[in-house]
Protein backbone atom coordinates (compact mmCIF):
# COMPACT_ATOMS: atom_id res chain seq x y z
CA UNK A 1 0.00 0.00 0.00
CA UNK A 2 1.33 3.42 -0.90
CA UNK A 3 1.61 6.22 1.54
CA UNK A 4 -1.41 8.55 1.83
CA UNK A 5 -1.19 11.74 -0.19
CA UNK A 6 -2.90 14.99 0.71
CA UNK A 7 -5.51 16.16 -1.76
CA UNK A 8 -6.35 19.44 -0.05
CA UNK A 9 -4.30 22.56 -0.62
CA UNK A 10 -2.09 23.83 2.18
CA UNK A 11 -3.64 27.28 1.74
CA UNK A 12 -7.05 25.93 2.79
CA UNK A 13 -7.73 28.52 5.51
CA UNK A 14 -6.40 31.35 3.35
CA UNK A 15 -8.83 30.32 0.59
CA UNK A 16 -11.82 30.45 2.96
CA UNK A 17 -10.84 33.87 4.35
CA UNK A 18 -10.12 35.27 0.88
CA UNK A 19 -13.49 34.19 -0.52
CA UNK A 20 -15.36 35.69 2.43
CA UNK A 21 -13.25 38.86 2.17
CA UNK A 22 -13.98 39.31 -1.55
CA UNK A 23 -17.69 38.81 -0.98
CA UNK A 24 -17.77 41.36 1.84
CA UNK A 25 -15.82 43.81 -0.31
CA UNK A 26 -18.23 43.32 -3.23
CA UNK A 27 -21.33 43.79 -1.07
CA UNK A 28 -19.79 46.82 0.67
CA UNK A 29 -18.96 48.43 -2.67
CA UNK A 30 -22.49 47.70 -3.91
CA UNK A 31 -24.07 49.32 -0.84
CA UNK A 32 -21.74 52.33 -1.07
CA UNK A 33 -22.48 53.01 -4.75
CA UNK A 34 -26.25 52.84 -4.28
CA UNK A 35 -26.23 55.03 -1.19
CA UNK A 36 -24.10 57.59 -3.04
CA UNK A 37 -26.82 57.86 -5.68
CA UNK A 38 -29.19 58.89 -2.94
CA UNK A 39 -32.94 58.91 -3.01
CA UNK A 40 -35.28 56.36 -1.56
CA UNK A 41 -34.63 53.89 -4.42
CA UNK A 42 -30.87 53.94 -3.79
CA UNK A 43 -31.39 53.26 -0.08
CA UNK A 44 -33.85 50.42 -0.73
CA UNK A 45 -31.60 48.73 -3.28
CA UNK A 46 -28.44 49.54 -1.32
CA UNK A 47 -29.68 47.90 1.86
CA UNK A 48 -32.20 45.45 0.36
CA UNK A 49 -29.71 43.45 -1.69
CA UNK A 50 -27.36 42.67 1.23
CA UNK A 51 -30.36 41.69 3.37
CA UNK A 52 -31.51 39.40 0.58
CA UNK A 53 -28.03 37.86 0.36
CA UNK A 54 -27.84 37.34 4.12
CA UNK A 55 -31.28 35.75 4.28
CA UNK A 56 -31.16 33.43 1.25
CA UNK A 57 -27.68 32.93 -0.13
CA UNK A 58 -25.36 33.26 2.88
CA UNK A 59 -26.68 30.19 4.81
CA UNK A 60 -25.99 27.89 1.85
CA UNK A 61 -22.59 29.52 1.38
CA UNK A 62 -21.71 28.90 5.04
CA UNK A 63 -22.88 25.30 4.75
CA UNK A 64 -20.57 24.81 1.74
CA UNK A 65 -17.63 26.39 3.57
CA UNK A 66 -18.24 24.21 6.64
CA UNK A 67 -18.47 21.09 4.49
CA UNK A 68 -14.98 21.74 3.08
CA UNK A 69 -12.58 19.30 4.68
CA UNK A 70 -8.96 18.37 4.45
CA UNK A 71 -8.75 15.14 2.44
CA UNK A 72 -5.90 12.68 1.93
CA UNK A 73 -5.94 9.38 0.08
CA UNK A 74 -4.08 6.20 -0.70
CA UNK A 75 -4.94 3.26 -2.93
CA UNK A 76 -7.52 1.88 -0.48
CA UNK A 77 -9.17 4.74 1.43
CA UNK A 78 -9.97 8.42 1.66
CA UNK A 79 -8.95 10.11 4.89
CA UNK A 80 -11.02 13.08 5.99
CA UNK A 81 -9.48 15.21 8.69
CA UNK A 82 -11.79 16.55 11.34
CA UNK A 83 -10.63 18.80 14.17
CA UNK A 84 -8.48 16.38 16.19
CA UNK A 85 -8.87 13.10 14.35
CA UNK A 86 -9.03 11.49 10.95
CA UNK A 87 -11.94 9.52 9.50
CA UNK A 88 -11.14 6.67 7.13
CA UNK A 89 -13.61 6.15 4.27
CA UNK A 90 -13.22 3.03 2.11
CA UNK A 91 -13.59 3.71 -1.60
CA UNK A 92 -16.60 1.40 -1.91
CA UNK A 93 -18.51 3.90 0.27
CA UNK A 94 -17.84 6.72 -2.23
CA UNK A 95 -20.69 7.07 -4.70
CA UNK A 96 -19.24 9.71 -7.01
CA UNK A 97 -16.47 12.30 -7.39
CA UNK A 98 -17.40 15.49 -9.23
CA UNK A 99 -16.31 19.08 -9.66
CA UNK A 100 -18.87 21.54 -8.29
CA UNK A 101 -17.43 24.95 -9.15
CA UNK A 102 -15.16 26.66 -11.64
CA UNK A 103 -12.55 27.40 -8.98
CA UNK A 104 -11.95 23.70 -8.42
CA UNK A 105 -14.08 22.52 -5.52
CA UNK A 106 -14.50 18.75 -5.67
CA UNK A 107 -17.33 16.86 -4.02
CA UNK A 108 -17.17 13.24 -2.89
CA UNK A 109 -20.71 11.87 -2.60
CA UNK A 110 -20.99 9.06 -0.07
CA UNK A 111 -23.41 6.15 0.17
CA UNK A 112 -23.61 6.38 3.95
CA UNK A 113 -24.37 9.44 6.02
CA UNK A 114 -21.29 9.97 8.21
CA UNK A 115 -20.52 12.49 10.95
CA UNK A 116 -20.04 15.26 8.39
CA UNK A 117 -22.99 14.36 6.15
CA UNK A 118 -23.36 12.50 2.89
CA UNK A 119 -20.75 14.51 1.01
CA UNK A 120 -17.22 15.80 1.49
CA UNK A 121 -16.03 18.90 -0.34
CA UNK A 122 -12.35 19.68 -0.79
CA UNK A 123 -10.23 22.26 -2.55
CA UNK A 124 -7.26 20.48 -4.18
CA UNK A 125 -5.41 23.60 -5.33
CA UNK A 126 -5.74 27.32 -4.81
CA UNK A 127 -4.43 27.79 -8.38
CA UNK A 128 -6.91 25.34 -9.91
CA UNK A 129 -7.68 26.92 -13.27
CA UNK A 130 -3.95 27.23 -13.97
CA UNK A 131 -2.93 23.69 -12.97
CA UNK A 132 -6.08 21.78 -13.87
CA UNK A 133 -4.23 19.02 -15.73
CA UNK A 134 -2.33 17.87 -12.64
CA UNK A 135 -5.37 18.12 -10.34
CA UNK A 136 -7.70 16.41 -12.80
CA UNK A 137 -5.16 13.59 -13.26
CA UNK A 138 -5.08 13.14 -9.49
CA UNK A 139 -8.89 13.08 -9.29
CA UNK A 140 -9.05 10.63 -12.20
CA UNK A 141 -6.71 8.36 -10.23
CA UNK A 142 -9.12 8.54 -7.29
CA UNK A 143 -12.06 7.82 -9.62
CA UNK A 144 -10.25 4.71 -10.85
CA UNK A 145 -9.70 3.63 -7.22
CA UNK A 146 -13.43 4.11 -6.61
CA UNK A 147 -14.40 2.06 -9.70
CA UNK A 148 -11.97 -0.70 -8.72
CA UNK A 149 -13.31 -0.78 -5.14
CA UNK A 150 -16.92 -0.94 -6.38
CA UNK A 151 -16.04 -3.82 -8.68
CA UNK A 152 -14.22 -5.73 -5.92
CA UNK A 153 -17.03 -5.04 -3.45
CA UNK A 154 -19.67 -6.38 -5.87
CA UNK A 155 -17.56 -9.48 -6.53
CA UNK A 156 -17.21 -10.05 -2.79
CA UNK A 157 -20.95 -9.74 -2.24
CA UNK A 158 -21.67 -12.07 -5.18
CA UNK A 159 -19.21 -14.65 -3.89
CA UNK A 160 -20.76 -14.49 -0.42
CA UNK A 161 -24.21 -15.05 -1.93
CA UNK A 162 -23.04 -18.05 -3.92
CA UNK A 163 -21.64 -19.84 -0.86
CA UNK A 164 -23.78 -22.77 0.19
CA UNK A 165 -25.56 -22.34 3.51
CA UNK A 166 -25.41 -25.03 6.19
Amino acid sequence: MERSKSLTTRAFLIYKITIIGFLCLFVGFYVFTHIQRGGWFGYIIGFGYPIFLLAYWYPSFLKRMRSMKEVAYDSENLYVKERDYEIQIPYHNVKDVEIVSLDGLYKFKLYQHDQFGDEVVCKPSIWYPLNFKRIDAELNRIRSYVRKAHHEYKEEIDSNRSLPSN
